[in-house]
Order: structure tokens, then C-alpha cells, then sequence
């Protein structure tokens, strides 16, 4: 089993850009806006004075060292995943939420007082960002 060095870090940085763009839509449509808008002064939501410094930390830390991982992880174990494009990028989309989103969503709502609601779209768009992020594994690596 080989692993393509190249292909990984393409489809890393090809996943990072497109969950950034899906999670500006998931996270910043008027309706989601507005929840986060009114639990704003919620004590377990941290107070960013500087929005262009917390995205682009964002990009960077979270979403392109995150990407890049989860690629060579992805070509490490693309060889036991389903060869059908559909249910390749389904079961790594899966393992993406069991080992990413779910357990972040229990220690968030165990260790902090991070309102409910935002956990449930912290949740749902995880997982959104999740599939996106396999699909684009699934297509290019």
C-alpha cells in the first residue's frame, strides 16, 4: 500500500476551502446568525474582538491542519472503504462524525456551559462539514 503525499495534501487543502465555504453558508445564513446573535451574551460563548484574526486562525489551524490529517488518514484507509464513490465518501463521512463531531458535541455539552441550541447546530453543521469534507477525499484522493 502506497500512500500518494501529493494527492493527500491536494485534497486537504481542496477539503479546507470547500468546508470553509460551506461552513460560511451553514453558519452564517441569516437564520443560524440570528440564534448565535441572541446567545451571544451567554457566558460559554467567547467574546472575539478581532473577527478577521479569529478566521483566519480559523482557516489555518482548524480547518487546513485538519484537512491535511484527516487526508493521509483517508489514503491510509481508502483501501478498505467501499470502492463505490457513494458509499466511499458515506462511510468515511460517518467515521468523520463518530470520531470528530460526536465526541466534541459530548464534552462541549459535559465541560462547558455552552448553550444547548448551539451545540444542536454545532452538530448538525459538523457533520454537514463532515460529509463535505469526505466527498472531496472520496473525489480526489
Amino acid at each position: 500500500m502506497t500512500i500518494d503525499i501529493i494527492q493527500s495534501l491536494i485534497g486537504g487543502i481542496v477539503a479546507t476551502i470547500a468546508w470553509f465555504i460551506i461552513g460560511g453558508v451553514v453558519y452564517m445564513n441569516p437564520i443560524v446568525a440570528k440564534i448565535y446573535k441572541k446567545n451571544e451574551d451567554s457566558p460559554g460563548v467567547k467574546k472575539r474582538k478581532d473577527t478577521k484574526t479569529f478566521m483566519i486562525n480559523t482557516f489555518v489551524f482548524s480547518c487546513l491542519v485538519q484537512c491535511i490529517i484527516l487526508a493521509f488518514v483517508y489514503s491510509f484507509i481508502k483501501p478498505i472503504l467501499p470502492e463505490s464513490l457513494i458509499l466511499n465518501f458515506l462511510y468515511f463521512g460517518i467515521i468523520l462524525v463518530a470520531v470528530k463531531i460526536i465526541p466534541r458535541l459530548i464534552d462541549m455539552w459535559m465541560q462547558t456551559s455552552y448553550p444547548n441550541k448551539l451545540l444542536t447546530i454545532e452538530f448538525i453543521n459538523g457533520t454537514i462539514g463532515s460529509f463535505v469534507i469526505a466527498l472531496v477525499f472520496a473525489l480526489i484522493i
